[in-house]
């Protein structure tokens, strides 16, 4: 049974950009590695640079939501030989929120068993996607990685997720742990300084605003 983590933070802070570095890294590792994309936009993939696929929501409703015709091959792109990478939307089902989409995705995941063919399962998310203490990303995901940069806005978002996150843990008992933050694109650390000293989030690395940081094609030139 594969492990699960999820990159959560503010739009636009950098999750895709980590998340793939946590991808790639974990497959350089020797982990079989799935990097799934849950946003619209499907950066997931493009941060990679692997091969266009349709959507794991379009093959669903292709197939009429008949799980048993859903190619998994045809909508999953190998980025070497530890790493592929899948995106779930775009899909007709979200409406307002992403949480029929998460549900159905994993639903498919535990009846094909996908799960069991990977070692470790990376989820990129944005802030609206993980909200509720009744998201099914909880009831999943066993650890999560926080992304922000120097903006208040960023960390006050930050705030609010890391605050559900908790509430999902210790009120319905959901397994998530979150393991520290990340401070992207830095320029300043005044105000991410403060917020880490305030609220005792452990900072997993502060990366700086580099283009070259995105190319993640080198071999074991990655972040983590």
């Amino acid at each position: 049974m594969s492990k699960s983590s999820v990159v959560i933070g503010k739009s636009g802070t950098g999750k895709t950009f980590v998340a793939a570095h946590l991808a790639m890294a974990l497959g350089y590792l020797g982990q079989r590695t799935l990097l799934v994309g849950c946003d619209q936009k499907q950066d997931a993939r493009r941060a990679l640079s692997a091969e266009a696929r349709p959507s794991l929501m379009e093959a669903v409703e292709r197939a009429g939501f008949d799980y048993d015709q859903v190619h998994l091959d045809e909508v999953t792109a190998a980025v070497n030989a530890y790493v592929d990478v899948m995106e779930l939307g775009p899909s007709q089902l979200i409406v307002g929120h992403y949480g029929s989409v998460l549900d159905e995705a994993f639903h498919l995941f535990t009846v094909r068993r996908l799960l069991e063919q990977y070692d470790q399962i990376v989820l990129d998310v944005s802030e609206e996607r993980f909200d509720s203490a009744f998201a099914p990303l909880f009831r999943w995901v066993e650890s999560a990685v926080a992304v922000s940069d120097d903006s208040a806005e960023s960390l006050f978002v930050l705030n609010r997720l890391l605050r559900a996150s908790l509430i999902g843990y210790y009120e319905f008992k959901f397994p998530l742990r979150i393991v520290g933050v990340v401070h992207n694109r830095t320029r300043q650390e005044h105000a991410f300084r403060r917020y880490i000293e305030r609220t005792q989030c452990f900072p997993l690395m502060t990366i700086p605003e580099e283009e070259g940081l995105g190319h993640l094609r080198h071999f074991h030139k990655t972040l983590f």
